[in-house]
């Protein structure tokens, strides 16, 4: 018997390490753009977008460089040091000493790497697409058949790249990125300088464009490219990545974000009720203000009527958790709009009780 859990110990142990040394065995560039510094911080690359993509290839025993068209130093921005995993990013990985001395596009020798991770954020849109040696960089990527991971924005730096019959490397394959209408809600000013609009551009290369409804989840993954709609869906890439290197994915816990924005993307086909069951079992998972800034927007960017009724019951839903004046009003806006006349009525009146001092609730009053 004892000769017998010997060998079986032993087995375990040269099957563990086995498995060790092949995560350690892949090596991953990932990929952010120069562009941006102090002065103009909103367009660079995105760091909360890079530090998930970093973390899970990390924990996933992966070897990471940073690379970007410059090389060098970029900007590392700080608005966001109160989250645990921006901490754990900066402060339990080599990350931070890799973003002081990124290695430039032209000193990358693709046969060193197993594929690429491409960080969106809106400088992606102005030197990817572009920077002669990323391009050069990507090209032999596509060429070598690697696989190639874009997301949000990140997905520009493939606009102009082609197979060697000529044709764009995008056509014909399905493919995702920051959607258009994503954009004019939350691109403002800075998305009007934009060279052009990602959807756009990558329906006019030939993509079967796919998209999720706007702020929530998807990745498209077509043979070797995984591209991914959002910050949401950042985590859930950097996975899809892994599973392409042939590795098996090690569990983790979600970000909160990514946990917040998952529920709202179950809630809608399941029912709204499920936010309140998550937030209730365990509230700590979930980031309010995320839900929050879902419920904002979702109403106003709904097409349909159907899509319209789904998303103000998301709204409703979260009214029971998260209290702010000018999301009440949005709620009673789409409530009276709907004809929930009895609801919105109840909706003003803890408008009325909750932010009594509030300019908006005569604004409000006016459209009873």
């Amino acid at each position: 018997m004892k000769l017998v859990m010997l060998v079986l110990t032993f087995i375990l142990h040269v099957n563990f390490v086995f498995a060790s040394e092949q995560q350690a065995d892949k090596r991953i560039a990932i990929l952010i753009s120069s562009y941006g510094d102090k002065d103009h911080e909103n367009i660079s690359y995105d760091l909360e977008e890079l530090a998930q993509a970093y973390l899970v290839l990390h924990d996933n025993g992966i070897s990471l460089d940073i690379i970007s068209p410059k090389g060098g130093a970029v900007l590392v921005k700080n608005n966001k040091d109160d989250l645990a995993y921006i901490q754990r990013f900066k402060n339990q990985t080599p990350a931070l000493k890799q973003l002081n001395a990124t290695i430039a596009s032209k000193d990358i020798n693709v046969k060193n790497y197993d594929g690429i991770f491409i960080i969106g954020g809106s400088g992606a849109m102005f030197d990817l697409p572009v920077e002669e040696n990323t391009q050069r960089l990507l090209s032999s990527f596509v060429r070598e058949n690697k696989s190639i991971a874009a997301v949000c924005h990140g997905p520009a730096s493939l606009v102009n790249l082609k197979n060697k019959d000529g044709k764009y490397f995008v056509a014909g394959k399905k493919v995702n990125s920051f959607t258009n209408k994503e954009e004019h809600a939350f691109g403002g000013d800075t998305a009007k300088q934009f060279p052009f609009l990602l959807e756009d551009k990558l329906k006019e290369r030939g993509a079967i464009f796919t998209a999720n409804s706007p702020m929530l989840p998807y990745v498209s993954v077509d043979g070797n490219l995984i591209t991914a709609q959002n910050p949401g869906a950042v985590a859930i890439a950097a996975e899809a990545l892994i599973v392409k290197l042939g590795l098996k994915v090690k569990p983790r816990g979600q970000f909160k974000d990514e946990a917040t924005l998952a529920l709202i993307n179950q809630a809608r086909s399941s029912g709204s009720y499920l936010i309140d069951i998550a937030i209730n079992s365990h509230p700590e998972l979930y980031d309010l203000n995320y839900f929050a800034l879902y419920g904002f927007y979702s109403y106003g960017l709904a097409e349909t009527n159907e899509e319209k009724l789904k998303e103000l019951e998301i709204m409703t839903a979260v009214s029971r958790h998260f209290e702010h004046p000018m999301f009440m009003a949005n709620l009673i806006k789409a409530q009276l709009e709907q004809g929930f006349n009895k609801e919105a009525k109840q909706s003003f009146n803890n408008l009325k009780d909750i932010f009594p001092e509030e300019k908006v609730i005569a604004e409000i009053a006016l459209l009873f």
